[in-house]
């Protein structure tokens, strides 16, 4: 799926295929900066710089219409009405005790992070979740996207001078 994912991108301009490839929630910034660096060879900073941004772009519309989307597809679609809520409910499961302890903290150390399973989309899901205001969740989340940026750039610089 990813190689199908990536060989459809290249058909974009290298800057606009990582902003994409970052904006989708399964690969973020995690699969974008390393193809972005090694497969399409944009600049390690030039890669983190777009990869951030396209990761950025889904928050404000996830944030404020995850409510409504949720909303239409149990109408409309009770299939994925129900993936909706086990998506949300998982994430808000993953926060929830560490959100009522470290408050914004706790999401930015859940897209800081750069495991499976965490990430911008996954975090915003936990706030709206957990009705965390939308000046508190950003206050975690940007600087979680910046930060993991930073430590996939510097994995995937380092992988060029190890192997």
């Amino acid at each position: 799926m990813i190689e199908s994912v990536i060989l459809f991108l290249s058909e974009v301009p290298r800057p606009i295929a990582t902003m994409i490839l970052a904006a989708m929630p399964i690969f973020e910034l995690r699969l974008a900066i390393p193809v972005a660096a090694h497969v399409w060879l944009l600049q390690p900073l030039e890669a983190f710089g777009y990869a951030v941004i396209g990761n950025l772009v889904p928050l404000v519309p996830l944030y404020f219409g995850l409510d409504a989307l949720h909303g239409l597809a149990t109408k409309h679609w009770p299939w994925f009405g129900r993936i909706m809520e086990l998506s949300i409910q998982r994430a808000k499961g993953k926060v929830k005790h560490k959100y009522a302890r470290y408050g914004a903290f706790a999401l930015f150390l859940f897209t800081a992070l750069p495991l499976p399973m965490t990430g911008l989309w996954t975090a915003t899901l936990a706030a709206v979740a957990l009705k965390v205001p939308f000046r508190y969740a950003i206050r975690g989340i940007i600087p979680g996207v910046i930060t993991a940026g930073i430590i996939v750039s510097i994995l995937s610089v380092s992988a060029d001078v190890y192997f």
